[in-house]
């Protein structure tokens, strides 16, 4: 009994020194997840409290500027491209004074041009704008008044037919009557005025000169030879 007594004695020491390890273990296990866990949390050092600001407000667009406005010069404004009223455009009489082509006898002043058609063959608009008339008149016959807005309008005469009608909006390019020989006229063809307010210009001076001229247009060259007298 005494010997079995002390054996347990001397085991009593061993068991000690594990449990105290097994302490020292845990505390340390605890000081590990303290500092983990101040390390992830982010608190460290508290810094200088921090100040939330508005954003700031944008400067205004400022609006476009318009010149053309601003300084009264609404007519030299720019206008849209303009195109020609026939397929193919073939001038037969240009704008200015000629021989008057009813009575040939005198001179006349022709406010437009003459483009050789065919009746039938559509005429079309030469630019974007509305229908202002549409109907008859005593020189140009059958015909279409088309305002593009800005003072400038298009009158187009001797048309055989009309597809278009008073108050109707069409485009560039759009089909707004046929050629024929209404009104004061002795051939099939589409005569063509482009007024400025009440006052009529070239419509070369608008639409500009055709891709390409007919040679009897053509003005003769400047160092051209006279012909030899006994020509005829």
């Amino acid at each position: 009994m005494i010997q079995r007594g002390d054996k347990a004695q001397e085991k009593e020491p061993l068991g000690g020194l594990r449990g105290l390890r097994g302490l020292r273990g845990q505390a340390l296990a605890q000081a590990l997840a303290l500092t983990i866990g101040l390390a992830c949390s982010g608190e460290a050092e508290e810094g200088p409290p921090t100040v939330e600001r508005a954003p700031e407000p944008r400067p205004a667009a400022l609006p476009p500027q318009d010149t053309f406005a601003e300084h009264d010069l609404e007519r030299l404004r720019p206008r849209p491209r303009l195109t020609w009223p026939t397929v193919i455009p073939h001038i037969t009489s240009t704008f200015g004074w000629r021989i008057n082509p009813i009575t040939g006898a005198g001179s006349k002043l022709h406010r437009g041009l003459d483009l050789r058609g065919q009746t039938g063959d559509p005429v079309l608009s030469i630019g974007d704008g509305t229908i202002q008339f549409a109907g008859h008149d005593p020189f140009l016959g059958t015909c279409v008044i088309i305002d593009h807005g800005d003072d400038l309008t298009s009158w187009y005469g001797h048309l055989s037919d009309l597809l278009v009608y008073e108050g109707m909006i069409v485009e560039r390019g759009a089909a707004i009557g046929l050629v024929g020989t209404t009104g004061r006229s002795q051939a099939p063809h589409l005569h063509l005025s482009i007024k400025i307010g009440d006052t009529s210009v070239d419509p070369l001076l608008v639409l500009g000169a055709p891709a390409y001229s007919y040679p009897a247009l053509l003005p003769p060259p400047e160092n051209a030879a006279a012909p030899p007298s006994g020509a005829s």
